[in-house]
C-alpha cells in the first residue's frame, strides 16, 4: 500500500519521448528500470554533479536518455544485443542527443575497458548473473569518489522467495552472490536500498585519505 501512495503522489515523468519509450518496453516486454530507480540516479547526478557515465546494458536506450535529458552528462552505454543497439541508436536519435550518448554494440564482458575513459558514475544494468563480473570489470573506469550502481539486486522479490526451478534459483543465488560481494568491498561505501528492483549504491573511497585515518 505505502508503494501504491507514493506512486500516486510523487510526480510522473511528462517527457513525451520517455512517456513513449515506456510505453514500448512494458508492451514488449523489455526490461526498463523503474521509476524510482531512475529518480534516484538523477538524484545522484545532481547531487555528486556527475559529467561522465558509463552504462553497462542499454536495452533501448531508455535509461541512457533520460539521464541526458535531466544533466549536461556524457554517457557511453554498452549493448550486446543487436536489435536493441539498432533501436537504442534510433531512440537517442530521436531525442537529438546522439552528440552526448555513444552506444557500444559488444559484450560488454569482451570489451577492452582501459580504452573507454575514466567515469563518475558507473551504472550497471545487464545480465544479473553476471554482476560481480561487471563490477571488479569496470570499477578501473572509475574517478576518485565515483559511484558504481548495480540493478536488479532483489529481483521481484525473489531472493527471499523459495524457488523450485533449477534454472532460476541458480540466478537467484547469483544475486544474492553478488549482493553479499558488493557490501564487502573495503575500497568503496556501499549500501543496497529497497527502490525499484533494489539498487546498490558503492562510492569509490578516497585511498590517501582513507588510510591516513
Amino acid at each position: 500500500m505505502v508503494k501504491e501512495y507514493l506512486e500516486n503522489i510523487n510526480i510522473k515523468e511528462t517527457n513525451s519521448l520517455l512517456v513513449s519509450l515506456k510505453s514500448y518496453a512494458l508492451l514488449n516486454d523489455v526490461p526498463i528500470i523503474t521509476d524510482d530507480g531512475i529518480s534516484f540516479i538523477k538524484q545522484m547526478i545532481n547531487i555528486k554533479q556527475i559529467k561522465s557515465i558509463l552504462e553497462i546494458g542499454t536495452a533501448i536506450g531508455y535509461s541512457s536518455i533520460n539521464m541526458a535529458i535531466n544533466s549536461d552528462a556524457v554517457i557511453t552505454t554498452i549493448e550486446r544485443d543487436k536489435a536493441m543497439f539498432n533501436r537504442a541508436i534510433g531512440n537517442i536519435n530521436l531525442a537529438k542527443l546522439q552528440s552526448r550518448i555513444k552506444v557500444i554494440n559488444e559484450d560488454a564482458l569482451e570489451i577492452d575497458e582501459t580504452m573507454l575513459g575514466k567515469f563518475d558514475l558507473i551504472f550497471i544494468d545487464a545480465a544479473k548473473a553476471q554482476s560481480i563480473k561487471f563490477f571488479n570489470k569496470f570499477k578501473t573506469c572509475l574517478n576518485d569518489n565515483g559511484l558504481i550502481i548495480t540493478d536488479n539486486l532483489t529481483f521481484h522479490d525473489l531472493v527471499v522467495t523459495p524457488i523450485r526451478d533449477k534454472n532460476l534459483k541458480q540466478l537467484v543465488r547469483k544475486i544474492d552472490a553478488f549482493n553479499k560481494f558488493v557490501v564487502d568491498q573495503t575500497d568503496f561505501d556501499t549500501y543496497i536500498y529497497s527502490i525499484g528492483d533494489g539498487m546498490s549504491l558503492s562510492i569509490k573511497k578516497d585511498v590517501i585519505k582513507w588510510k591516513s585515518r
